[in-house]
């Protein structure tokens, strides 16, 4: 058995939803910065995706999506 404690008893539940929304306030950061055909091609790869068809590629550089604000 694992003895590490549950996330839910490390943190409270506005540390998580802190962290929520920092994450969903750097996503819409990322999407109104990108242009239209970056937009396009990640909507392409996630219809495909979801499709079955192939995987979402990974950022090409995933460290220049990461603020530090």
């Amino acid at each position: 058995m694992n003895n590490e404690r549950k996330l839910s008893d490390k943190y409270s539940v506005e540390e998580i939803m802190s962290a929520k929304r920092r994450a969903r306030d750097r996503l819409v950061d990322a999407v109104n910065a990108a242009d239209k055909d970056s937009l396009e091609l990640a909507a392409e790869f996630v219809k495909a995706a979801l499709r079955g068809t192939r995987p979402i590629p990974r950022p090409k550089r995933y460290k220049d999506l990461v603020s530090d604000d």
